[in-house]
């Protein structure tokens, strides 16, 4: 386990760095983790001294939504964001999806870049820059892997929205899915040729690392575990009305994530209902799938849809639950919920698709499933077995110092850069 006065002379003989994070989703104008681990990755850069600067596309945030996500997200002084607008609106990061190329967007790239930095590091870049932008700057090249995008063109190897992708038909479910007119970069080698400006691909998971290999990618491939900040357990009890309305529904699993087929929630809750429970479910998140789940749920009252909630109140939520429940039916890279919920102890119950199977199996964090019936035995265990919950927990957090925290995540960023200077 990384011991904090090894980090300690790693960080002081660190030199210090000028970094640029490019990504195409960045808070508050983001969709997802990917944006969020950009976030804490460069106010943590930041923290220690580098100079960070962050590009990333407005455009493209409108293609998804037309709001800003609520929050507040404070900025280190270190920090400069550079927020790419084309002025034509989506007509930008469209051109971007088709072609591979930030056909309008790239000279405002190119002199961002000009200024010199000693990193680049790429992120979510399929709509900004597509794969032609790993051919930009002069820096020593990161790219973490965020999603399936490099090998996949629906970005999550679930195939026509019904299952597990294992045999290619790439065209047919892209109209599936409405992503049309196809990419044309795809099939043009792009992919491979700008691949070889980039000195490092980042995986998140073992699980992402091996299907990459799998698929051909030839490029270097790391593996270093995303992070997530420690709790901050004293602010969390100052908002005494949001720990009373906790505790009322103590006891109870938890649910935290977006509401779709894909995500599973529809098998929780099948498990959920086979018998009465000593405990409710609790579902937080919002998504297409939402009213869908709650006409399956409305016979019962101890399933409560608690929609999107601040970071907060998500806190109290895994403090105090028995587990978290993740019935992903895709194959997850790795999601920042898991480790948000072992960096305050609480154990996982899950499908074990993708890269959960090592996050959770893997430290012996949780328990894994397969069948429904084998969903509803997890349960009753966490309820009837408090020894067992309880050593569940205490390797959840276990985990989470030794692979999941801040710095874990810096001693071997920091190492992988070292190898570059």
């Amino acid at each position: 386990m990384l011991g904090r006065e090894a980090l300690s002379g790693l960080i002081t003989s660190m030199k210090k760095l000028r970094i640029c994070m490019i990504t195409t989703f960045y808070p508050p104008y983001h969709t997802g983790g990917c944006g969020i681990h950009v976030y804490q990755l460069s106010n943590l850069l930041a923290q220690q001294g580098h100079q960070v600067e962050v590009i990333h596309c407005i455009d493209s945030y409108f293609t998804k939504r037309q709001i800003k996500q609520r929050g507040r997200y404070e900025k280190h002084v270190n920090l400069k964001i550079h927020r790419i607008k084309s002025g034509v609106g989506r007509i930008a990061p469209a051109i971007t999806y088709l072609t591979g190329y930030p056909v309008l967007a790239g000279n405002k790239i190119r002199r961002i870049f000009a200024k010199g930095f000693d990193v680049i590091h790429y992120h979510n870049i399929s709509l900004l820059g597509g794969p032609a932008v790993l051919s930009f700057g002069d820096a020593i090249k990161l790219f973490t892997l965020h999603t399936y995008w490099l090998i996949c063109p629906t970005h999550y190897l679930w195939k026509f929205n019904r299952e597990i992708c294992q045999s290619k038909e790439c065209l047919k479910c892209m109209i599936f899915y409405g992503k049309l007119p196809p990419q044309l970069w795809r099939y043009l080698n792009l992919r491979d040729k700008m691949l070889k400006n980039v000195d490092v691909l980042i995986a998140p998971s073992q699980f992402l690392k091996s299907k990459h290999v799998e698929e051909g990618i030839k490029n270097r491939l790391d593996w270093i575990p995303h992070f997530v900040l420690p709790p901050r357990r004293n602010n969390m009890m100052k908002e005494d009305s949001v720990v009373r309305e906790v505790k009322n529904f103590v006891p109870y699993f938890l649910y935290v994530g977006r509401l779709e087929p894909n995500k599973g929630v529809q098998v929780l809750i099948e498990a959920y209902t086979k018998k009465m429970r000593k405990s409710r479910l609790l579902v937080a998140g919002e998504g297409t799938y939402c009213q869908t789940l709650k006409q399956q749920a409305r016979n019962n009252p101890n399933i409560i849809f608690l929609g999107q909630l601040p970071h907060q109140k998500l806190a109290l939520l895994y403090r105090n639950a028995l587990a978290l429940i993740i019935p992903s039916l895709w194959p997850e890279i790795i999601t920042l919920v898991v480790i948000e919920a072992m960096s305050h102890g609480l154990p996982v119950i899950t499908t074990g698709n993708g890269g959960l199977m090592e996050v959770v199996d893997g430290n012996k964090a949780g328990i894994i499933y397969g069948e429904v019936d084998e969903l509803v035995d997890a349960l009753d265990l966490i309820e009837d077995n408090r020894d067992l919950r309880n050593e569940l927990a205490a390797n959840a957090s276990n985990a989470y110092q030794e692979y999941y925290s801040p710095e874990a995540y810096l001693h071997k960023y920091y190492s992988l850069i070292n190898k570059f200077l």
